[in-house]
Protein backbone atom coordinates (compact mmCIF):
# COMPACT_ATOMS: atom_id res chain seq x y z
CA UNK A 1 0.00 0.00 0.00
CA UNK A 2 2.84 2.43 0.85
CA UNK A 3 4.55 1.82 -2.47
CA UNK A 4 1.33 2.50 -4.41
CA UNK A 5 0.79 5.72 -2.50
CA UNK A 6 4.40 6.79 -3.08
CA UNK A 7 4.12 5.98 -6.78
CA UNK A 8 0.89 7.96 -7.05
CA UNK A 9 2.46 10.93 -5.27
CA UNK A 10 5.54 10.92 -7.54
CA UNK A 11 3.36 10.53 -10.63
CA UNK A 12 1.23 13.51 -9.53
CA UNK A 13 4.29 15.70 -8.99
CA UNK A 14 5.68 14.85 -12.43
CA UNK A 15 2.32 15.57 -14.09
CA UNK A 16 1.89 18.89 -12.32
CA UNK A 17 5.44 19.97 -13.17
CA UNK A 18 4.69 19.33 -16.83
CA UNK A 19 1.63 21.60 -16.70
CA UNK A 20 3.62 24.77 -16.04
CA UNK A 21 3.81 27.52 -18.66
CA UNK A 22 7.53 27.88 -17.90
CA UNK A 23 10.28 25.76 -19.40
CA UNK A 24 13.23 24.41 -17.43
CA UNK A 25 15.05 27.75 -17.82
CA UNK A 26 12.14 29.74 -16.40
CA UNK A 27 11.07 31.18 -19.79
CA UNK A 28 7.52 31.49 -21.09
CA UNK A 29 5.79 32.85 -24.15
CA UNK A 30 2.28 31.98 -22.94
CA UNK A 31 -0.78 34.01 -23.84
CA UNK A 32 -1.60 34.35 -20.14
CA UNK A 33 1.73 36.07 -19.46
CA UNK A 34 1.29 38.21 -22.59
CA UNK A 35 -2.09 39.46 -21.33
CA UNK A 36 -0.64 40.07 -17.87
CA UNK A 37 2.18 42.30 -19.18
CA UNK A 38 0.53 43.80 -22.27
CA UNK A 39 -0.14 47.24 -20.74
CA UNK A 40 3.31 47.46 -19.13
CA UNK A 41 5.11 46.50 -22.35
CA UNK A 42 3.05 49.00 -24.36
CA UNK A 43 3.93 51.71 -21.82
CA UNK A 44 7.63 50.84 -22.12
CA UNK A 45 7.49 51.09 -25.92
CA UNK A 46 5.75 54.46 -25.66
CA UNK A 47 8.40 55.69 -23.20
CA UNK A 48 11.25 54.42 -25.37
CA UNK A 49 9.78 56.18 -28.42
CA UNK A 50 9.64 59.42 -26.40
CA UNK A 51 13.26 58.85 -25.34
CA UNK A 52 14.33 58.32 -28.97
CA UNK A 53 12.52 61.50 -29.97
CA UNK A 54 14.32 63.47 -27.22
CA UNK A 55 17.62 62.06 -28.46
CA UNK A 56 16.65 63.24 -31.95
CA UNK A 57 16.70 59.70 -33.30
CA UNK A 58 14.23 59.41 -36.13
CA UNK A 59 12.82 55.98 -35.31
CA UNK A 60 9.51 54.77 -33.94
CA UNK A 61 9.52 51.33 -32.33
CA UNK A 62 6.61 49.02 -32.94
CA UNK A 63 5.87 46.02 -30.82
CA UNK A 64 5.60 42.52 -32.32
CA UNK A 65 7.82 43.15 -35.29
CA UNK A 66 10.97 41.33 -36.37
CA UNK A 67 12.98 44.36 -35.28
CA UNK A 68 11.89 44.43 -31.62
CA UNK A 69 12.03 41.97 -28.77
CA UNK A 70 11.01 42.02 -25.12
CA UNK A 71 12.05 40.22 -21.96
CA UNK A 72 9.98 40.74 -18.82
CA UNK A 73 11.88 39.69 -15.71
CA UNK A 74 8.71 38.88 -13.80
CA UNK A 75 10.22 38.46 -10.36
CA UNK A 76 12.39 41.59 -10.62
CA UNK A 77 9.97 44.22 -12.00
CA UNK A 78 12.22 44.80 -15.02
CA UNK A 79 11.41 44.98 -18.73
CA UNK A 80 14.20 44.86 -21.29
CA UNK A 81 13.60 45.74 -24.93
CA UNK A 82 15.81 45.00 -27.91
CA UNK A 83 15.66 46.81 -31.21
CA UNK A 84 17.70 47.69 -34.27
CA UNK A 85 18.92 51.15 -35.03
CA UNK A 86 21.08 52.36 -37.87
CA UNK A 87 24.06 52.13 -35.52
CA UNK A 88 23.34 48.50 -34.65
CA UNK A 89 21.56 46.47 -32.00
CA UNK A 90 20.22 48.53 -29.09
CA UNK A 91 18.80 47.57 -25.72
CA UNK A 92 16.98 49.50 -23.04
CA UNK A 93 15.99 48.49 -19.53
CA UNK A 94 12.97 49.76 -17.63
CA UNK A 95 12.27 49.25 -13.94
CA UNK A 96 8.89 49.46 -12.27
CA UNK A 97 8.53 52.70 -10.34
CA UNK A 98 5.12 52.82 -8.69
CA UNK A 99 2.57 52.08 -11.38
CA UNK A 100 4.88 53.06 -14.27
CA UNK A 101 8.18 51.86 -15.68
CA UNK A 102 11.17 54.21 -15.76
CA UNK A 103 14.18 53.93 -18.08
CA UNK A 104 17.35 52.96 -16.22
CA UNK A 105 20.98 52.59 -17.11
CA UNK A 106 22.58 49.20 -16.81
CA UNK A 107 24.32 49.04 -13.43
CA UNK A 108 25.82 46.19 -11.47
CA UNK A 109 22.69 46.12 -9.34
CA UNK A 110 20.40 45.81 -12.37
CA UNK A 111 22.70 43.21 -13.92
CA UNK A 112 22.52 41.16 -10.71
CA UNK A 113 18.72 41.39 -10.77
CA UNK A 114 18.67 40.18 -14.37
CA UNK A 115 21.06 37.33 -13.57
CA UNK A 116 19.03 36.25 -10.55
CA UNK A 117 15.66 36.37 -12.29
CA UNK A 118 13.97 33.00 -12.35
CA UNK A 119 10.88 33.76 -14.44
CA UNK A 120 10.96 35.52 -17.76
CA UNK A 121 8.32 36.32 -20.35
CA UNK A 122 9.82 36.43 -23.85
CA UNK A 123 8.44 38.15 -26.92
CA UNK A 124 10.23 37.99 -30.30
CA UNK A 125 13.56 37.04 -28.74
CA UNK A 126 14.20 33.84 -30.67
CA UNK A 127 14.59 31.76 -27.50
CA UNK A 128 11.34 29.86 -27.62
Amino acid sequence: MKSKLLFLLLFSIVCLAGCSDYDQDGNTTSEEAKKKYDAAINQVFKSENQYLKQQQINQQLKRNTDETGVIVYEDQDLIEIYYNQLSGHETAIYQKDGSNYARKTYTKRISRKIDSSEKKYLENIGIK
